[in-house]
C-alpha cells in the first residue's frame, strides 16, 4: 500500500488567530475477504482460546469523579431541587419491542439499524443478530471475529491473527445504497489492532458481507484504536476514534482522536477502498479528544461532514469544538478546519448511577458528546452531562444554529430528574425540511427506586420537552463482575428513524435482567404530533391559498415579504371569535405559515395575514 502524506494549514480566527498543522494522509486497502453467514456451519467445533475481556478503568482523572459523587451526595442530603425544563409536549408511544442481540457481558455496547425491506442489525460487544422487525424473530446470529473469517482455515478469528479481542461495534443503514455498514475493532494492543468494516452485499443482511481492515496503528509506535464512532454522507463513510498508548487508560493513555474519510462504493462492489486520514488534530498544542460524526438527519448527499467535541473530563466547561471536513474523498478537494464555540449552558462529568439495591452502582463514564444530527441549519447533539443543580448524572441537549457561520450559536437544556439518573443519550430527527426541530432522544436510566432500563422523551418544534417514557422497564440490577462496586453500564446506544416510514423509530438499549446480568432491548416508537409524519408540503406558488383544504391536523399559507416586516396572522371561527394569533418579524423573500389545527373542532375557519398591519391576504378553510 502506498501512502502519501500531505500538510495541510489553515487559518483560524474565531476570537483568536492560530496556525494549526493538520495531517492528511491518503491510502488504499484492498478486500480482506467475503463472508456469508450460511458458512458459520463449517465453524470448527473446538476450543479457541480468546483472551477474557475484564472490566476496563473510567479513564477519568480520579479525584474529577470523586469530586462529583462528593457534590452529587451532598445536594442529596440537602434536598436541593433540579431546575426542572418544561415539559409539555407531547410524549412518544411505545407500540413494539423484543429483545436484541444477547451477551450478558459488561460495557452494554448497543447500536442498531433497521432498513426499508424491515431487517433488524442488531450489534452488541462482540455479537450481532439479524432480525425481522415484524415479529422480533432471531433470523441469525454470529460472533464478530467470524467476519473477517480466512476461507481456508475455518477456525472463529484465523483470518487476522492474533485475535485477541472484538468490540466496540457500530452499524448504520444506508438509504441511497439500500445497505448496511457494521464497524468494529479487534484488538487492543499496538501489535494487535485494526479498524474492521463490513459492507453487506444487498440490501438483505443475509445475503453475505464484504470485509475490510484498516490499520488501528496507522502511524507506528505503541498505540492502538479504540472507540469508534461513525456516520455518512452520500459518497462517504466516516470513521473517529481514539489512538492510546498501550497499557494505559482512556485518560492517561490517550494521544489523539484522527478521521477516516472512506470511499462506501467501493465497499459495496468488493473493490479496493480508498481512503482520507486526517489526523494531529489540536488546539493550543493539545489534541482534541473524542470526535463525534454529525449525521446529515435527511437522505444524506451533502459533501463533506460536520463533526464534534467537547472537553469531556472536566468538572464544568462550556467549550465546543465544531469540525469541518469540506468535501467528500473524491473531489481530491476535501479540507479539514475546525471552530471553538461557546455554549450557553456548561456540561461536566457526570457521578456514578445508584440502583434500586444499596451500594450497586452504574459508571456513566464522561461528557463526550455521543449523537449529534444535522437538519435546516442546525445541529443537535447529546451527552451525558452532570446536573450542577441537584447533582444527579443528566443528559446534556444542545442546539447549534447556523453552523457554516462564522460565530455559531449554542443553546443547551439540562434534561434531568430528581429520582433518575440518566446517560448515554443518543439523538435521531424527528422532523423534516419544513418542520426542522423536533428530535427523539433515548437513554439510559436507573435510581434508587428504579432498576436500569431504557427511556426515550421528544423535543418539539416549538423547543418543549416531553416527560420521559420508558421503553423497557428493569427487572434487576446489573452486576456482571464483581459484586457491591461501580459496575461497567455501557458505552452508547442508538436510535434511528426508519426512512421509509417518517413516523416509525426504532431504538436500541439496556436494562437490568432478572439475574442481574444486562439485557438488550429493541424498541419500536411512534408519535402523537401530527406535524412529525409530514414530510414536505407541496410546494405551490406564494400567492396561492392555504393548502390543504381541508385540512386534519397542519395546513400552509403561502405569501411574500418585499423586505423586512412585522407579520400578524389570525385565525377565527365562524362567529368571530379569534382562534388564534401568530405575530413574527420575517426578513424579505418567500414566507410559509404552517399552522397546526389538529386540536380545532370539526368546521369552517377564516385566516387572514397582515404585513406591517396592512392586510394582503385571507380566505377560509375547513377542519374535518
Amino acid at each position: 500500500m502506498r501512502i502519501v502524506s500531505i500538510a495541510l494549514f489553515f487559518v483560524f480566527t474565531l476570537h483568536l488567530t492560530a496556525q494549526q498543522q493538520v495531517q492528511l494522509t491518503k491510502g488504499k486497502t484492498s478486500l480482506h475477504n467475503t463472508f456469508h453467514p450460511g458458512s458459520i456451519k463449517n465453524i470448527q467445533t473446538g476450543i479457541y482460546t480468546i483472551a477474557k475481556e475484564f472490566p476496563e478503568p473510567e479513564g477519568i482523572d480520579a479525584a474529577v469523579k470523586a469530586f462529583v459523587n462528593k457534590e452529587r451526595q451532598r445536594l442529596e442530603n440537602n434536598h436541593y431541587p433540579t431546575n426542572t425544563i418544561k415539559r409539555s409536549a407531547l410524549p412518544p408511544m411505545v407500540v413494539g419491542g423484543f429483545v436484541g442481540a444477547l451477551n450478558e457481558a459488561t460495557p452494554n455496547d448497543n447500536n442498531m439499524a433497521i432498513n426499508n425491506d424491515s431487517f433488524v442489525v442488531s450489534v452488541l460487544n462482540s455479537m450481532i443478530g439479524i432480525y425481522n422487525a415484524n415479529t422480533g424473530v432471531l433470523k441469525k446470529n454470529w460472533f464478530l471475529e467470524y467476519l473477517p473469517l480466512d476461507p481456508k482455515n475455518t477456525k472463529p478469528g484465523s483470518g487476522i491473527a492474533p485475535l485477541n479481542r472484538s468490540y466496540d461495534p457500530k452499524v448504520v443503514f444506508d438509504p441511497i445504497a439500500n445497505r448496511f455498514i457494521v464497524v468494529y475493532l479487534e484488538g487492543d494492543g499496538s501489535n494487535d489492532t485494526r479498524i474492521i468494516i463490513a459492507f453487506s452485499k444487498t440490501n438483505l443482511p443475509l445475503d453475505g458481507w464484504n470485509i475490510y481492515k484498516l490499520n488501528g496503528n496507522p502511524f507506528g509506535g505503541k498505540f492502538w484504536t479504540d472507540y469508534p464512532m461513525i456516520a455518512i454522507n452520500g459518497e462517504d463513510l466516516f470513521v473517529t476514534v481514539n489512538l492510546l498508548k498501550d497499557s494505559t487508560d482512556w485518560r492517561d493513555g490517550f494521544t489523539q482522536s484522527v478521521i477516516w474519510q472512506v470511499q462506501k462504493a467501493k465497499g459495496y462492489t468488493a473493490d479496493s477502498l480508498e481512503y482520507n486520514l486526517w489526523s494531529n488534530l489540536k488546539h493550543n498544542n493539545k489534541s482534541i479528544w473524542n470526535i463525534c460524526p454529525v449525521q446529515e438527519s435527511e437522505q444524506p448527499g451533502g459533501a463533506g461532514l460536520y463533526l464534534l467535541s467537547v472537553r469531556p473530563g472536566d468538572v464544568s466547561n462550556d467549550t465546543v469544538f465544531l469540525h469541518h471536513i469540506s468535501d467528500n474523498y473524491s473531489s481530491g478537494k476535501a479540507q479539514y478546519s475546525y471552530k471553538i464555540l461557546k455554549s450557553n449552558k456548561s456540561y461536566g462529568v457526570p457521578p456514578a448511577a445508584p440502583q434500586k439495591v444499596n451500594g450497586f452502582r452504574l459508571q456513566t463514564n464522561d461528557a463526550r458528546v455521543l449523537g449529534a444530527f444535522y437538519n435546516n441549519n442546525k445541529i443537535q447533539f447529546v451527552q451525558t452531562s452532570r446536573n450542577a443543580i441537584n447533582g444527579k448524572s443528566s443528559i446534556y441537549h444542545a442546539i447549534i444554529q447556523d453552523p457554516h457561520l462564522a460565530t455559531p450559536s449554542v443553546k443547551a437544556n439540562i434534561i434531568s430528574y430528581d429520582s433518575l439518573d440518566l446517560a448515554y443519550p443518543t439523538i435521531v430527527n424527528a422532523g423534516n425540511q419544513t418542520w426542522g426541530q423536533q428530535s427523539l432522544i433515548t437513554f439510559s436510566h436507573s435510581g434508587l427506586k428504579t432498576y436500569p432500563g431504557t427511556s426515550v422523551l421528544y423535543f418539539d418544534n416549538n423547543g418543549q420537552y416531553s416527560d420521559l417514557i420508558r421503553v423497557k422497564q428493569g427487572q434487576g440490577v446489573i452486576n456482571s463482575f464483581i459484586p457491591d462496586t461501580v459496575e461497567r453500564w455501557g458505552d452508547y446506544t442508538s436510535i434511528q428513524r426508519r426512512y421509509n416510514n417518517k413516523n416509525e423509530y426504532w431504538l436500541v438499549g439496556s436494562f437490568g435482567k432478572s439475574n442481574d446480568k444486562v439485557g438488550t432491548w429493541i424498541g419500536k416508537i411512534t408519535m402523537n404530533d401530527p406535524s412529525v409524519a409530514i414530510d414536505r408540503i407541496k410546494n405551490t406558488s406564494m400567492g396561492a391559498e392555504a393548502y390543504p383544504n381541508p385540512v386534519v391536523d397542519v395546513f400552509m399559507i403561502p405569501f411574500e415579504t418585499e423586505a423586512a416586516s412585522d407579520i400578524k396572522i389570525e385565525i377565527t371561527d365562524m362567529t368571530g371569535k379569534i382562534i388564534m394569533v401568530i405575530e413574527e418579524h420575517k426578513i424579505a423573500g418567500d414566507q410559509k405559515a404552517f399552522i397546526n389545527v389538529s386540536g380545532f373542532s370539526t368546521g369552517v375557519y377564516y385566516y387572514s395575514v397582515a404585513i406591517n398591519n396592512t392586510q394582503i391576504k385571507n380566505g377560509k378553510f375547513s377542519k374535518l
